[in-house]
């Protein structure tokens, strides 16, 4: 039988042909199920030059030699095809079951904006751990919308876990996202630019002053003022109801959240329990707290409120049961709310010899565990942490000791000498 050869004369091994017309060779294997796939280059040996104004790319016996070795190894080079975007929308669809709504929108909204145009048009067999690290690089040094490590490590809690899935399916030897956020963490200086660090008493009480006496923000006051007293969650607070207060027992009880997010392609509130099955909560009121609240109630003269029952429902489309809310009626959405603090910051700081750093909302939370963490005096510091932690809504105490709890200014020698005393009693 005569050997198949191509336009040059060249033998062509089982599965190789060229295409008579073009020039293209094709080789042709089959998989597991009998099932023929295709595989085409311009160049059939490595050291072939690909034809005028055609892209050079690996040979085809190059191509023929990794397929085989795929194909002993048990992998499932005929899916090596399968894009980025295709493993992502198969992983997201897997998980909708299990996420809350608001983290499904936020991984959506993350993968549609960053992923889907860029990396996830690629084919998974093609991707090398220097590809992810140098897509995460380009997104945290981004000229126009820098993303930060937060961002990113998000966008790789979608990227690496779809990426397993190759790999379990005997599509990838192994997981080119492994380990590429923990290197870029490594190399880059803004990790620690990014440590969230408390307010000094005396700024926090400074700021919430002013903000008091400011004509222009005075209003927002009583949200700034509970936020820094109660350690809540800016969703949480905004989510309080008057059925939430108990003013007999100095109570204010967490149940849930609000957020607004993107549903459909529009924003849009949603009512949702609190981030972890701890946050369901009671937080006891603090410093002035009651009486801030008491104003509140009496200013409004909501006698419709009074009248509610704790088994209601609460529902967006009864706003009146809401404690704060805007101009309008409305509730607000917590990106207002930091918007607002920051524009008061540089208010503050324009008239303000020390000057402030840049906080969110969740600066009060951070320092009101710091205020906790400092001022707690019992008898067993391991109840005390338990304490703090379900003031919080923690889900693990570890959160509260190594994220949130900072010693600040002064308060290492005072609690030096604290334990001097003790010790002496001894």
């Amino acid at each position: 039988m005569a050997k198949r050869k191509d336009a040059r004369g060249i033998v062509l091994n089982l599965g190789e042909s060229q295409n008579a017309k073009t020039g293209r060779y094709r080789y042709r294997y089959f998989d597991n199920n009998g099932v023929a796939h295709d595989v085409y280059s311009w160049r059939l040996r490595p050291e072939d030059q690909a034809p005028e104004g055609k892209k050079s790319g690996q040979s085809l016996r190059e191509m023929e030699k990794q397929i085989q070795k795929d194909l002993l190894d048990g992998l499932k080079a005929w899916q090596g095809s399968l894009t980025l975007n295709e493993l992502i929308q198969e992983y997201i669809k897997e998980q909708k079951a299990y996420w809350a709504a608001g983290t499904l929108n936020g991984y959506e909204y993350s993968y549609e904006k960053h992923v889907k145009p860029t990396i996830g048009t690629k084919k998974v067999a093609k991707l090398t751990c220097d590809d992810i690290e140098r897509f995460y690089s380009s997104l945290l040094h981004d000229k126009e919308a820098p993303l930060k490590i937060s961002s990113i490590s998000t966008l790789d809690k979608l990227i690496r876990p779809a990426l397993q899935k190759a790999v379990k399916k005997n599509i990838l030897r192994y997981n080119p996202a492994d380990g590429a956020i923990g290197a870029l963490k490594k190399k880059c200086s803004v990790v620690q630019q990014e440590t969230r660090h408390a307010l000094e008493e005396e700024q926090q009480a400074s700021l919430l002053e002013f903000i008091r006496n400011d004509s222009q923000y005075c209003q927002y006051y009583p949200i700034f003022y509970i936020l820094a007293w109660t350690g809540c969650r800016i969703n949480e607070l905004l989510a309080l109801t008057w059925n939430d207060i108990d003013f007999q027992k100095e109570i204010i009880h967490i149940n849930r959240s609000l957020s607004y997010k993107r549903i459909d392609g529009k924003f849009k509130f949603m009512l949702k329990e609190p981030k972890t099955k701890q946050g369901i909560r009671e937080i006891p009121m603090l410093s002035n707290v009651k009486s801030i609240l008491q104003e509140m109630k009496e200013d409004r003269h909501q006698q419709k409120i009074v009248s509610l029952n704790r088994s209601d429902n609460v529902t967006l489309d009864n706003l009146e049961q809401f404690i704060f809310r805007n101009s309008k009626g409305g509730v607000y959405d917590y990106g207002s709310i930091d918007h607002k603090l920051r524009r008061i910051v540089i208010r503050y700081n324009k008239t303000h010899e020390e000057q402030l750093p840049s906080i969110s909302c969740h600066t009060f939370r951070h320092s009101f565990c710091c205020w906790l963490c400092e001022n707690i005096e019992g008898v067993n510091a391991a109840d005390d942490v338990k304490y703090i932690q379900s003031i919080l809504g923690h889900a693990d105490a570890a959160t509260t000791l190594n994220i949130y709890s900072e010693l600040r200014k002064g308060n290492q020698s005072g609690k030096h000498e604290a334990l001097k005393k003790r010790a002496k009693a001894r």
